[in-house]
């Protein structure tokens, strides 16, 4: 990268990069070189470069900075704080009022506030963790706990100390708002803490004993619950001893005591097999129960509709693991017959509209999972834990991850329809046949063509010229959120931004699809659609189990490191970047091949929509 002080290229005069090159640098994780090239730009010139991915890389590179600097370098700490600022309002600006941020922002946000609190300016942490809720970080259920706490720490160094309890006991009642499980012992403490403080002693001993029942691996955390409860019963022996435990907690504090405490001359590695061994048991009692009853008493005599009513709770995305997560709500809604609710976020339900066998709830709502006889949480994804846990030799695809979570075991397993259900209506699928007719697609063979998939890791690096060379032999319908700018070329349209069931009819009527890892590859699975799924960091193998009309392509005889399963916050282990080199591997020539085999092998079948009406999914 070479200064150009003229600007031919259309680069400012005191900036060495293009803003192209700084997304491109942002986009792999070099946080301290983004932060830096940003701010040399002039503040009148930064706005060719706000990009938001950009813009939360310069935050949090400048919030690493403002924690290295010395105390007395008061002049550079506020030129970084200045700069932080303004790139907060720049990335706060890139939306309108009332859109979401994308997560970066949130992450960004996060970073901020926590260091605001840390050098005492309450007002303006305040202030930060405000707009981040404002805008919309409920829709990440990792980030959003965090964000509480933070604001909730702010409350509580301000004296605001029943406000600061409410809010942690708000977010203590709803574990399905919580997707990582990490948070969960921070959590706790902090509100046991609160509660102190507001004169609830007994709801402080009852979180500290939740807080070792709960799983997570910090061992750290487990050891300071486990020395508040010795220090407000002084002493193991006098809580062992009382009447007012219950011996199952006695047992719980027992466990933990004899690995964290009792084994106190063992060191190192000697320890470790107790430690992992406490740690299995916690897993295997919280999560390969077939379900979780409500934490009332069971239903009363004469409450028999309240005990068949299920409810399944999941506060994140996407929609292909809404998808797949279709076969298992079928099995429980046969299970339970009363009713299946499923809370999810609104702008998820087009998913599963029209689906007979959930009513749909807005998670975000007031919910009472009290009225209800079973409960499955799934936001503390299954499928993930699984994943992570077998890594990289996943053998289990996420539709049976998914139906197990959901109780569906043994034989009821075995005998379940695999393939996910979605219900398209006759007006969508009419539409779907006016779009044709108007852009020249009807009665032609027509390749549905996913861009790019929520996650840049899984993107397919090549597809510009991929879609051009499938547009040489067949009409090519692309399917993304935003225009694409480089693929005009004749035979292509595009369908760009359009509703997601809209999207979908779409897609319905192609003679099969292309995509990388993601929502569509599910949707061809639903429709029953030929498809060739490009796969690199996760595996084409295990996730297209279940479709037997869809055909998977990666390079794993050339990398023997396919599937690594990462995932968007885990670089590149060949490269330390974000892109994924294993899907730059993937040749065009090779994928329009594939494409070829598959259509011979595949006969072509009448769309969901023919002369015969709508055929419905299985």
């Amino acid at each position: 990268m070479n200064a150009n002080p003229r600007g031919c290229d259309g680069r400012p005069a005191s900036c060495d990069v293009s803003p192209a090159e700084l997304e491109h640098l942002a986009a792999n994780g070099e946080t301290e070189s983004v932060r830096s090239l940003f701010a040399r730009l002039a503040p009148g010139r930064r706005a060719p470069y706000a990009s938001p991915r950009v813009l939360a890389l310069v935050v949090r590179g400048g919030v690493t900075r403002l924690r290295s600097l010395p105390p007395h370098a008061r002049r550079a700490a506020e030129s970084e704080r200045a700069l932080v600022r303004s790139a907060l309002q720049l990335l706060l600006d890139s939306r309108p009022a009332g859109h979401r941020l994308p997560r970066h922002a949130f992450e960004a946000l996060l970073e901020w506030s926590e260091y605001l609190r840390d050098a005492s300016q309450l007002a303006e942490a305040l202030s930060s963790c405000d707009t981040a809720i404002a805008r919309g970080a409920r829709h990440y259920p990792d980030l959003h706990p965090r964000l509480v706490l933070a604001r909730a720490s702010v409350l509580e160094a301000c004296g605001r100390l029943r406000e600061a309890h409410a809010e942690l006991a708000a977010l203590y009642r709803r574990p399905d708002l919580i997707s990582d499980r990490n948070v969960v012992p921070e959590l706790i403490r902090a509100l046991a803490r609160t509660a102190l403080h507001v004169g609830d002693a007994a709801l402080f001993k009852r979180l500290l004993l939740d807080g070792l029942g709960a799983f997570y691996s910090n061992m750290e955390e487990r050891r300071a619950i486990l020395d508040l409860l010795c220090r407000a019963h002084r002493g193991a022996l006098p809580f062992l001893t009382s009447r007012d435990t219950r011996p199952a907690d006695k047992l719980l504090f027992l466990a933990h005591w004899t690995c964290l405490r009792g084994l106190g001359l063992l060191r190192g590695r000697a320890v470790r097999p107790f430690e992992r061994g406490l740690l299995a048991c916690l897993y295997l009692h919280r999560y390969l129960r077939p379900g979780q009853r409500r934490p009332a008493a069971r239903p009363a005599a004469g409450d028999e509709a309240t005990a068949a009513r299920a409810l399944v709770t999941r506060a994140m995305g996407g929609a292909g693991d809404l998808l797949m997560m279709t076969p298992g709500l079928r099995a429980l809604a046969r299970r339970h017959p009363g009713r299946v609710d499923l809370a999810i976020p609104r702008n998820l339900f087009p998913v599963l509209e029209n689906n007979p066998d959930v009513r749909l709830i807005d998670i975000h709502s007031e919910l009472d999972p009290q009225g209800y006889g079973w409960w499955f949480n799934l936001t503390d994804c299954p499928a993930a834990r699984i994943e992570s846990l077998t890594a990289p030799r996943v053998r289990q695809g996420r539709i049976k991850s998914f139906a197990r979570a959901m109780g569906t075991q043994g034989g009821s397993l075995r005998r379940m329809e695999r393939r996910p259900r979605y219900f398209p209506t006759v007006r969508e699928l009419e539409e779907r046949e006016r779009f044709y007719a108007a852009h020249g697609l009807a009665g032609r063979a027509v390749i549905g063509v996913q861009y790019r998939s929520d996650e840049s890791y899984r993107d397919y690096p090549h597809m510009p010229s991929l879609i051009e060379a499938l547009a040489r032999e067949y009409r090519v319908l692309v399917f993304d959120s935003e225009e694409i700018p480089d693929c005009g070329f004749p035979g292509v349209v595009q369908a760009v931004g359009r509703p997601l069931r809209e999207a979908f009819a779409l897609a319905s009527g192609c003679r099969a699809i292309v995509a990388p890892d993601s929502v569509f590859v599910h949707l061809a699975g639903a429709l029953d659609l030929p498809c060739l799924a490009l796969f690199g960091p996760t595996d084409g193998r295990v996730r297209t189990a279940e479709y037997p009309r869809c055909r998977f392509l990666d390079v794993r005889r050339e990398l023997r490191c396919i599937p690594c399963w990462r995932n968007e916050r885990i670089p590149c282990a060949l490269t330390g970047r974000q892109a994924s080199v294993c899907l730059a591997e993937i040749g065009v020539a090779d994928v329009v091949e594939a494409l070829h085999r598959l259509l011979s092998e595949q006969p072509a079948i009448p769309p969901v929509w023919g002369p015969g009406g709508l055929r419905p999914s299985l």
